[in-house]
């Protein structure tokens, strides 16, 4: 019997200690930028954070960081004596909150936004102005700049969509979006069992039957809407590049809608008579009869792929299938480096690189746990944070 194993690159991985266990680690992160952090135990009852080296004050107990897309900025709630308060980057801000909400920076500013909760009343606050919010719905949106801010509340048996304090306009149901670049609102509007899609005070598109994701890139310049008319589903392309929006075609179902960074491209997985389908924008790519994973573009935009299954599993970039043997999985969580012939993904044990022209990897030193792999778009190279006895490690690969 002839038994053909992939072959294993020499270890061109390589780590960097960055805690050595003497607080015991309670949860890590790492994102795209490189910037990391953890969440230490230095004392019984207290818990420490840090980010990138910087370590903030012992406190009774802290929440995981809200960074910025630049990866420059961070912000937690961290609380004391029942009270909480708030940390932006190395400063402890004067603020006391009974119950913290959301915290989050705009798309493509240092912009950030939080929020307060005293009983059933929420207290938001963006730059020099406060709102008062009662029965806020859904997440907020802030434009790319961060000098706009807009979210739905719940009246009665209505919604309202709020844009600085004012309110928009009212209906039974409304889909906030986010902003395009002159300042305008994206948002799905129900009055009874229609929906409509507008921009500003302009009317886009409808009536549906229902309106599920409207996401709207971070500089405000394209929009994917994913609407529903009974008995079909479709992608709705929205971009000042069009006259109209620019509809895909019908589907007996669509998920895993994701928007390009800056460019008027989308991608989704369909399903049409038992077959499955990967969207890229205008075109589509049979997958066969299992979908695929999380769908992803590269950071810079320019690739769109993910992980898929039948008898082999498969990686799916732009459309084209590379084989990859029968040891992955559509739960894996993969990293790319665009326009290589890489790409990576975390082992409960190990870090791995694997190549999507050859059967060749290389691998990180083995350790207790493994967090999910990232590219990082600065050093341009694989990491992910592994643990090894209370310590944690920085796993990089080229």
């Amino acid at each position: 019997m002839l038994l053909v194993l992939p072959a294993v690159a020499p270890a061109q991985c390589s780590d960097e200690l960055l805690l050595d266990g003497s607080e015991q680690l309670i949860e890590a992160g790492l994102d795209t930028t490189g910037l990391w952090w953890a969440l230490v135990a230095p004392y019984a009852g207290q818990q420490r954070l840090i980010v990138g080296g910087y370590r903030t004050a012992a406190y009774d107990r802290i929440l995981p960081p809200v960074l910025s897309r630049d990866g420059n900025h961070w912000a937690t709630w961290a609380q004391r004596a029942g009270m909480w308060q708030l940390l932006v980057d190395t400063t402890a801000l004067p603020a006391q909150c009974v119950s913290p909400g959301i915290l989050a920076f705009a798309p493509n500013a240092p912009v950030l936004v939080a929020s307060c909760y005293d009983g059933s009343v929420e207290v938001i606050a963006h730059g020099n102005a406060q709102y008062t919010v009662f029965r806020r719905v859904g997440d907020v949106a802030l434009s790319p700049d961060g000098s706009h801010l807009a979210w739905v509340e719940q009246v009665q048996a209505q919604q309202r969509l709020m844009l600085d304090g004012r309110e928009i306009v009212t209906g039974d149901a409304i889909r906030l979006g986010g902003f395009w670049q002159n300042g305008q609102l994206l948002y799905a509007y129900r009055a009874g069992a229609q929906w409509r899609l507008f921009r500003g005070t302009e009317e886009l598109a409808g009536p549906f039957t229902d309106v599920g994701h409207v996401v709207v890139n971070r500089f405000g310049t394209a929009a994917v809407v994913h609407v529903h008319q009974q008995p079909w589903q479709q992608i709705l392309l929205i971009s000042d590049d069009f006259a109209r929006p620019l509809p895909s075609q019908q589907y007996d179902s669509i998920w895993s809608v994701v928007c390009h960074p800056y460019l008027p491209q989308y991608g989704a997985v369909a399903v049409r008579q038992n077959t499955y389908f990967l969207l890229h924008t205008g075109t589509e790519y049979g997958v066969g009869r299992y979908p695929l994973g999380e769908l992803t573009f590269t950071p810079d935009g320019s690739e769109l792929y993910a992980i898929g299954c039948d008898v082999d599993c498969f990686l799916m970039l732009d459309g084209r299938r590379y084989p990859l043997g029968q040891d992955l999985s559509t739960a894996l969580v993969v990293a790319r480096r665009p326009h290589s012939q890489t790409f990576a993904y975390s082992t409960p044990t190990n870090l791995f690189v694997r190549r999507i022209d050859k059967a060749a990897f290389t691998y990180s030193r083995m350790c207790d746990a493994v967090l999910p792999a990232v590219y990082n778009r600065r050093r341009n190279r694989y990491e992910a944070l592994g643990i090894v006895q209370g310590r944690l490690y920085l796993l990089f690969c080229p």
